[in-house]
């Protein structure tokens, strides 16, 4: 340091040395930036959550108990049983009290089980040899589509009809139709799978695209067989109850019933909204932790404005002190000290925004129906970081506007 230049800067004067005042300044300005890009992630992935909770399922999540069903078996004879078990389970299921609907599947949608591969049509769309067309499988009861209330678009439901002596029959989802019949009606076509045989199936109806996986799946293809004609696939299933009460309510009754039939069965409760939330599990962790880090950021950031603003007022009593004694007023001195945190503010802004522009496309594969570039989470970010600047400089603003001129002046 330059002993001459050092013995002329006096701090209470107001005559600290600039190289200081940009160094402070400078830090704070980063502390901002920093966290406005923590800011501007946060938002995107808490905007994707929004997205990701209002997206429609293809079905209604809710008054629905799920019930997790294993009935074991081993010989044909025990998947015979265990289908002709499961059909008396709905029949007595429905009969409790606040349950409307009965039914079961394998393949729930965000549920453990289920199938998927490639399948062939007959008077569909010709494909290619290096094109087969892939799709989910799932095996059905009779109702099972009203009582997770997904629309029929045409064609039947299963029914009592469709036994292991009759004709094959499949339901297939809007999607799988549209990819491969297009525009014709796929009712009375014949389409086959590898789930567990090579028989051709007649198609029997079309319903809605459901989303399989979670929220953030798109709807794709779905293949829907009867649970009376694919025994194997039977024993490991969902059993929805579609209810008036709250689904948790009947839980003990279900049970019993379930238990009354096959008192061996495996069991496990839980409820559709659950099974939906549990299905973005990570896309709330990534939010939960992001806004976390964003929030520790904001109280770094939000604590270095205030002190930078207090220092710059304790070094400024001198000045303050002859500016009032000149007839300032003390409210123009309480915007100063507030236009000054927010310039920090708006520099550490401007900063980050050009950083996040950069950075936030590496979110891009965390983000639903969400733009990296996405307006609202960037001015959210910006008007939060704009707000805690000036909460940070009010309380040093208010002791500039309580400074009295005559003790400043007196300051040694």
């Amino acid at each position: 340091m330059d002993p001459a230049e050092a013995l002329k800067q006096n701090i209470l004067r107001g005559m600290n040395s600039k190289r200081s005042t940009v160094l402070r300044n400078g830090l704070v300005v980063a502390e901002v930036a920093a966290t406005f890009v923590l800011a501007v992630a946060a938002g995107l992935l808490l905007h994707t959550m929004m997205e990701l909770t209002a997206r429609d399922m293809g079905y209604d999540t809710h008054q629905l108990l799920v019930e997790d069903a294993d009935l074991p078996s081993h010989a044909d004879e025990d998947y015979r049983r265990a289908v002709q078990q499961l059909n008396e389970m709905f029949s007595k299921l429905t009969a409790i009290p606040g349950v409307e609907r009965a039914a079961g599947i394998m393949g729930l949608p965000t549920g453990d089980y289920g199938s998927n591969g490639y399948y062939e049509t007959q008077g569909g769309k010709t494909i290619s040899v290096d094109e087969k067309p892939w799709a989910m499988f799932s095996v059905a009861s009779p109702g099972y589509f009203r009582t997770m209330e997904i629309p029929s678009k045409r064609g039947r439901d299963f029914g009592t009809q469709d036994t292991d002596k009759s004709a094959l029959v499949a339901i297939i989802s809007e999607s799988l139709a549209q990819q491969s019949f297009g525009d014709a009606d796929p009712v009375g076509k014949q389409i086959r799978c590898g789930l567990d045989t090579d028989k051709w199936m007649t198609i029997v109806g079309v319903v809605s695209n459901v989303r399989q996986s979670s929220p953030a799946d798109k709807p794709g293809p779905m293949l829907y067989m009867p649970m009376t004609q694919h025994l194997y696939h039977a024993n490991q299933i969902h059993i929805v109850l579609r209810t008036r009460v709250q689904p948790l309510s009947v839980m003990s009754t279900a049970e019993r019933t379930i238990r009354s039939v096959n008192p061996a069965a495996a069991l496990r409760f839980t409820t559709m909204d659950r099974m939906v939330s549990n299905s973005v599990a990570a896309h709330r962790f990534r939010a939960v932790l992001t806004v976390s880090f964003a929030l520790v950021a904001l109280l770094l950031a939000t604590m270095g404005v205030y002190g930078t603003m207090a220092c710059t007022v304790t070094q400024r009593t001198f000045e303050l002190g002859i500016r009032m004694a000149f007839g300032a007023d003390r409210f123009t001195i309480m915007l100063d000290v507030l236009k000054s945190a927010v310039w920090l503010s708006v520099w550490g802004i401007a900063i980050g925004l050009a950083v996040s522009l950069m950075l936030t496309r590496l979110l891009t594969a965390m983000l639903t129906d969400v733009r990296p570039a996405d307006p609202a989470s960037i001015g959210a970010a910006a008007m939060i970081l704009i707000a805690t600047a000036l909460l940070a400089g009010l309380v040093p603003g208010w002791r500039a506007m309580r400074v009295e001129p005559m003790t400043a002046l007196r300051v040694d």
